[in-house]
């Protein structure tokens, strides 16, 4: 009789654990994971920090804690790089001015052989690399969205005939 109150009361207990832990999901964690799957990191990141202020333990919200950070790590170093990059842009495209006093002073000399610019490409034009890059990154780019769609509306169904 003991045994069997003691595995009744685990199991009253099991479930009681089970049912906390839905609502907890259904409260924070499931809001905050679309939040972070639609692109909008900061709202998602309020509510984890809200999660995690009720739920300090929880697995689930500590993950996407983690997951947020590294992405908001990654834009930061992105941030960080255009900005490297455009100062690089605007270090080159400033001459030195002791540069251009010399070629004031010193004029080129004109060298025997006209000089043609080269040609502009039209912009219609595109090679074939370009072309076949260009269509690399747009399958990539679709099946990128079709992954980040993958856990909201499942695998999709294969279908013989679609008419």
């Amino acid at each position: 009789m003991k045994i069997l109150l003691s595995i009744l009361f685990l199991s009253l207990a099991t479930m009681s654990i089970l049912a906390n832990t839905a609502e907890r999901d259904a409260e924070f964690f499931h809001p905050a994971a679309n939040l972070y799957i639609q692109g909008e990191a900061s709202s998602s990141s309020n509510l984890v920090a809200k999660g995690l202020s009720i739920y300090p333990k929880d697995g689930k919200l500590l993950r996407l804690q983690e997951l947020l950070e590294k992405q908001q790590e990654q834009e930061q170093q992105q941030k960080d790089q255009q900005q490297e990059n455009q100062e690089k842009n605007k270090a080159q495209n400033e001459p030195p001015k002791n540069q251009e006093e010399q070629e004031n002073q010193n004029p080129p000399e004109p060298s025997e052989e006209p000089q043609q610019p080269p040609e502009p490409k039209a912009a219609e034009q595109m090679t074939a690399d370009e072309a076949k890059q260009l269509l690399d990154a747009m399958r990539q780019e679709e099946k990128n969205k079709r992954m980040r769609l993958q856990p909201i509306l499942g695998k999709p169904v294969n279908v013989d005939k679609d008419w």
